[in-house]
């Protein structure tokens, strides 16, 4: 994608970029990665504490970290080329060869496409050698032959369908050229007939001279790369599935040249040649793997236990795994730095855009002892579920309907918004839909993520939303002088249960969606073993994601099966392809949110939120400690989304896992008709769904004590942190919230 593909709005001021790695250590270099469009900009090094600048927030802040130089850079504009694609470096035969065949199958998903789409290529236009095989612009394969002094191009006629396989035989011997398609129906459905092209070529074939292999795409060896872009490997992507790739010669007894099974190393980015001639290639950018080939019968819908019928990968030409940026900078966080939510803050020295590049630090060592600190845990899972997510979008197929009332001209917006809308090379988000309509499986922390940012306002709510939201909490930590460290769902995936040990509390974020189960458990295993637990979100511990050590950047999602989601997954491809765990619901996996915090998921909506109601229950002299200072029945009548329950919410439900010995401390009351109930929740006919038709749609405050020893305390809603920020932490919400913490610290329970 070049800067003329971006649009013109995208030569207004601005400054972006990200930070590799995301997640760091004291005494880590971190490489920081800008585009500008300005000719200068400033940086430095910040601890954040509290970003957002809205009426009734808590003060902004921030604290330099004096020990990183600041620093002064030429600014460049850089952007990212999100396009998928297989590559193998050197596959040809030692010796010369009689002509070349080459198959495999193919299903392709965008017939009509503005582009062409390339299935196999070994091409150089320049020296006039290899082959490209080509789906056209009007969906028709193509033939582009090196013949001595020139390229020829054989139009075949023959047309795909889309979403059907077919089996396509090249076959390039002397100057005869031959194609031939077989589509192949799943079941019965009738398919487009069997279709051969033969013709002769005008000079001699040369096909077996030095270079790579592509594998849905083409190489591109131009020169005149727009400015800004690094010399581009490839161009014309494919999106749909190959499977089953074969180069053979031609004589008599074919010899295999190379021969690919994409089936093995499923979890990698190798694509294995099993020819035995070692041709093995890389995946660029993470195509989906793990997904239905031709084969696919469906007697077996896990790709770890199946002996055929997932040997596919699906390419699109908007995956991006990493834009592969140059670094402008480098940064080495301080031996003693603390751990927490850190920002490089860049400004163009004019003043025209600014930006904060997130990143977040880790502790390796406790200066003291950590039974008296809680530890926050920010929800990187969830931020890299939503990272850039598009659903405003209206020219795209996984557009959010957010009810008949929702006008987004008329939302409040921060200016990360209106760069993602402009910067449509940054990737989506596991919200999103491919170009193809296919939804996107993977995201990455390898580029720059606009929503993630300390001021960021969410589009379809006009307040904060995930790490936004969440730094609300570290600054309430903060003021009331609690001690703490911070920890990441990524620690919780790669230390387990290690990285909470010895801490009093652990606290959530607002929205913990996406734990992985190495991240679940940590939870779990803290929590027998006496820690206490505070769920202060909704719509936690939802979808079960992956996570690939050697790759932490990347986060895999599979949306199948129920819940609410943007899309869904074709059936069969609901295991993830980096772990091979069954993707989907915690809850059909019986593992609930309700099993650990007492809640689940339950509904959502974009009206505003309401108020708690506290129960009988809560005025037992027990838990007198938690209400100090609480004096009303109503508890978050304020905040930045209306009330302290609302956007997404969850109840107590013994059903759906909840302990029968728990308390419901306060329920809330009057969630209107903006609020729908989780699909989950329906049974037959699927009456009484809106918030005033039912009171299944509540967040229910939930409080136990769990065999462990521990306590377990949860809200059940992403509106709580905005209410715990309101008047600058000065309400009742703060305050419960406050009294709970303290009390834990003390030994309450």
């Amino acid at each position: 994608m070049t800067l003329t593909e971006l649009g013109k709005e995208c030569y207004r001021p601005e400054i972006i970029g990200y930070a590799e790695p995301w997640i760091v250590s004291p005494g880590d270099s971190v490489a920081i990665k800008i585009s500008c469009t300005e000719a200068e900009y400033t940086y430095r090094t910040v601890r954040l504490i509290q970003g957002i600048d809205l009426n009734h927030a808590p003060e902004r802040r921030e604290e330099e970290v004096s020990q990183v130089p600041r620093g002064r850079q030429k600014g460049r504009i850089q952007i990212a080329q999100p396009v998928s694609y297989g590559y193998v470096s050197d596959w040809r035969p030692p010796g010369a060869a009689e002509g070349l065949q080459i198959s495999f199958y193919m299903q392709p998903w965008l017939v009509d496409c503005s582009h062409p789409q390339t299935l196999v290529s070994s091409l150089d236009v320049a020296e006039h050698t290899g082959f490209s095989i080509v789906l056209n612009s009007q969906g028709s394969i193509d033939v582009w032959i090196g013949t001595e002094h020139n390229v020829e191009v054989a139009a075949t006629g023959i047309r795909l369908r889309k979403r059907t396989w077919a089996k396509l035989k090249l076959v390039i011997c002397g100057r005869l050229l031959k194609v031939s398609l077989t589509p192949k129906s799943f079941k019965v459905e009738p398919v487009p007939t069997s279709a051969v092209y033969e013709t002769q070529l005008h000079g001699e074939a040369l096909t077996f001279q030095p270079g790579p292999l592509f594998v849905a795409a083409s190489p591109n060896y131009a020169d005149d790369h727009p400015q800004g872009c690094s010399r581009q490997r490839a161009t014309n992507f494919f999106n749909g599935r190959i499977a089953d790739l074969a180069l053979k010669t031609c004589e008599e007894n074919p010899s295999v040249l190379a021969k690919y099974d994409f089936a093995l190393q499923m979890s990698s980015d190798t694509i294995v040649d099993v020819s035995g001639h070692g041709h093995n290639g890389v995946l660029i950018n993470a195509p989906t793997r793990a997904v239905k080939s031709h084969d696919w019968d469906g007697s077996e819908c896990d790709w770890t236990k199946a002996k055929s019928g997932y040997g596919a990968i699906h390419f699109h030409d908007d995956d991006l795994d990493d834009a592969g940026w140059d670094t402008d900078f480098t940064i080495t966080i301080p031996p003693g730095a603390r751990s927490g939510a850190y920002a490089v803050g860049v400004e163009a020295a004019n003043g025209r855009d600014k930006d904060s590049i997130t990143f977040f630090v880790r502790p390796t060592s406790w200066a003291s002892d950590i039974s008296n600190k809680v530890c926050l845990v920010f929800s990187t899972f969830t931020y890299l579920a939503y990272a850039n997510e598009r659903l405003y979008d209206t020219s795209r197929q996984n557009t959010a309907d957010l009810g008949p009332g929702f006008d987004i001209d008329k939302t409040l917006k921060s200016n990360e918004f209106y760069k993602m809308q402009r910067r449509m090379d940054l990737g989506l988000s596991t919200y999103d839909r491919h170009n193809d309509g296919s939804g996107v499986v993977f995201s990455s922390s390898k580029r720059p993520i606009l929503n993630v940012r300390p001021g960021y306002i969410m589009w379809a709510f006009s307040r904060p939303r995930e790490f936004s939201a969440d730094l609300m909490m570290l600054g309430y930590l903060e003021r009331e002088g609690i001690p703490y460290e911070i920890l990441t769902d990524h620690d919780l995936h790669l230390r387990g249960a290690d990285a909470l040990h010895g801490f009093n509390t652990v606290i959530t974020g607002c929205h913990p969606e996406y734990p992985s189960p190495q991240s679940f458990a940590a939870y779990g295993a803290f929590a027998r073993g006496g820690g206490n637990l505070m769920y202060l979100g909704g719509n936690g511990f939802y979808w079960v994601s992956a996570l690939d050590a050697a790759r932490p950047h990347r986060l895999e999602m599979r949306r199948g099966d129920v819940g609410v989601r943007p899309y869904t997954l074709p059936g069969g491809e609901q295991v993830n392809s980096l772990d091979g765990q069954q993707s989907g619901l915690w809850r059909s996996r019986g593992m609930s949110c309700n099993t650990l915090f007492g809640v689940g998921f339950c509904a959502q909506g974009t009206g505003p939120g309401v108020p708690y109601k506290r129960t009988e229950e809560s005025r037992s002299p027990e838990f007198s400690w938690m209400f100090t200072g609480v004096d009303h029945d109503l508890i978050g009548e304020h905040g930045f989304g209306g009330g302290a329950s609302g956007d997404e919410i969850d109840r107590y439900d013994m059903e759906n896992g909840s302990p029968e010995n728990a308390v419901v401390l306060a329920t809330s009351t009057g969630h209107s008709d903006d609020f729908g109930i989780a699909t989950e929740d329906l049974n037959y006919p699927a009456l009484n769904t809106l918030g005033t038709q039912t009171k299944l749609i509540r967040s229910d405050m939930v409080y136990y004590v769990g065999a462990g020893g521990g306590a377990v305390f949860s809200v059940g809603s992403i509106n709580w942190y905005c209410s715990l920020g309101w008047d600058g932490y000065d309400n009742d919400v703060a305050r419960l919230t406050g009294n709970i913490i303290k009390g834990f610290l003390s030994g309450k329970r």
